[in-house]
């Protein structure tokens, strides 16, 4: 359970497992997890999918948040119990700025547990439909991280966590994990390693644990293939010049980074990506947005900020969908919204794409720049610049055959590294373990390091039409031979046919 710790009070708890089909049995304990697993708003994790609508392209992927969550509880307490033992090891408890290694390691394996207890239903399809408006964004409501503290607050979760640090000497334990999972970093740098093991990382056990889960539910296993304990086993805080708060990876244990940048590739350019999943999840983000009042979704979100919870922890992915046919049936919705509901509960997909996938290289040009970060952070603007060009093309070219406002292009940035380090680029170190020696430090120039191993980001544009708008197979083949050459002329415009550099 604490691979290496030597753990007084932890060792006291009474661990039980559950069978789990990665990694064959994840531990737990009765004294605070359980109590924890069998609350009320944590139970509601079961009836939140993974994957929001994938299921209907890959059947297999009925898993849900609350096995999600209990993975990430398991491997962040295998990540951080590694990283702390090295780190005392070597410079002492003096090091852990006052807080004890258990509190430190029951804190990670809780906020693991809990770090996605503030999805909505259907996850971040309601975070991009209903938590991005205006009104909640003006009220700090506008994402699942701090809704999920909201959450922790405001139930009986924060009583057992506040119980737990006096009846079993856990200090500090609430405070823990609220910095790990804050949005903001914690000022403590014990705090930055330890918060690394669960988000805002490279490979942290979020993103880990999805990818080895979605990859197996969905039947796409050679796609999330990652050698997750071999990462975790050869990461070590940076003990020189007082890095500690910073990772570094052994540099045999490269290979195992480059199979888990690709594996992050083709997990979301083949199944969160997949062209189909896109079209349902655009289609049921118009049906949330338009069902908001009724439905009284960005109300229940407005109550959790003003401490009540009771209206949110209502809402699952089951509740949603009752609710969606009752109103059908009883013809309380407008035509327009009712033909999508019944489009979105019989799997009838209104979008169509035309043309196959535009993929524009993001080529780095070597002198520690990734143009991916550039293209990410002006993606909206530029996604702009593209849908204007190709339906003004469309207006002169195919006058008759389709209204532009029937087309709709979907840009996304397929890049290995997640998006927190994009936005905020973290720190990898690669260094040679020698015993328990670090030798030859250095920071790892992730650029080049993708350059070297042949991974290249790239901007993916897929365009669709409105089955509805398409008259015969000669106009839709038509559109899609003026949309491909729209797009071909506005990236030659900008003399980036290539790929786009810096």
């Amino acid at each position: 359970m604490t691979n290496g710790v030597e753990l007084g009070k932890l060792s006291k708890f009474t661990w039980e497992a559950m069978r789990d089909p990665i990694y064959d049995y994840v531990e737990y304990n009765k004294e605070i997890e359980a109590k924890i697993i069998d609350t009320r708003v944590f139970q509601r994790l079961r009836r939140i999918k993974q994957l929001q609508l994938t299921y209907l392209v890959y059947p297999g992927a009925e898993h849900s948040r609350f096995q999600h969550s209990v993975g990430v509880m398991h491997l962040a307490g295998q990540f951080v119990s590694h990283l702390l033992s090295f780190l005392m090891r070597k410079l002492g408890e003096s090091v852990l700025e006052g807080l004890s290694v258990e509190s430190l390691i029951e804190g990670t394996r809780i906020a693991g547990l809990l770090h996605d207890i503030g999805h909505g239903p259907f996850s971040h399809m309601f975070e991009e439909s209903i938590l991005s408006s205006e009104v909640l964004k003006s009220k700090g409501l506008d994402n699942h991280e701090a809704l999920g503290l909201m959450l922790i607050e405001y139930s009986e979760i924060s009583r057992i966590l506040k119980k737990a640090e006096e009846e079993y000497d856990l200090p500090h334990l609430y405070d823990i994990v609220k910095k790990i999972l804050s949005d903001e970093e914690p000022r403590e740098k014990i705090l930055k390693l330890v918060r690394k093991t669960v988000k805002a990382w490279i490979y942290p056990s979020d993103i880990m644990d999805f990818l080895l889960r979605d990859s197996y539910y969905t039947g796409t296993k050679e796609y999330g293939a990652i050698d997750y304990q071999r990462l975790i086993r050869e990461s070590y805080p940076v003990v020189v010049n007082d890095l500690y708060h910073n990772i570094a990876i052994n540099r045999k244990a490269l290979g195992a980074l480059r199979s888990y940048f690709n594996s992050r590739v083709y997990m979301y350019e083949h199944v969160y990506l997949h062209p189909y999943n896109r079209s349902l999840s655009k289609l049921l983000k118009e049906v949330l947005r338009e069902t908001d009042e009724i439905l009284g979704l960005t109300e229940a979100v407005i109550k959790l900020g003003s401490g009540d919870p009771h209206d949110y922890i209502k809402l699952t992915d089951e509740y949603i969908l009752a609710k969606l046919m009752d109103l059908v049936e009883g013809n309380k919705l407008n035509p327009e919204t009712a033909e999508k509901v019944r489009a979105l509960l019989n799997r009838r997909n209104p979008w169509k794409r035309i043309g196959g996938d535009y993929k524009i290289p993001l080529i780095a040009t070597g002198l520690g720049h990734d143009p991916a970060i550039l293209a990410y952070r002006y993606l909206k603007h530029w996604t702009m610049d593209l849908e204007r060009f190709v339906k003004d093309t469309i207006s002169e070219h195919c006058s008759g055959l389709i209204d532009p406002n029937d087309i709709w292009l979907d840009v996304n940035v397929l890049h290995p590294i997640p998006l927190a380090g994009l936005t905020s680029p973290t720190a990898l170190y690669v260094t040679t373990i020698t015993g328990m020696d670090m030798v030859d430090v250095k920071p790892l120039d992730m650029v080049a390091f993708m350059v070297r191993e042949g991974i290249i980001p790239r901007i993916m544009v897929r365009v669709y039409v409105n089955r509805g708008s398409i008259k015969d197979s000669s106009a839709l083949k038509r559109i899609s031979e003026i949309v491909d050459k729209a797009i071909t002329e506005f990236f030659n415009i900008r003399g980036i046919a290539g790929g786009i550099t810096l």
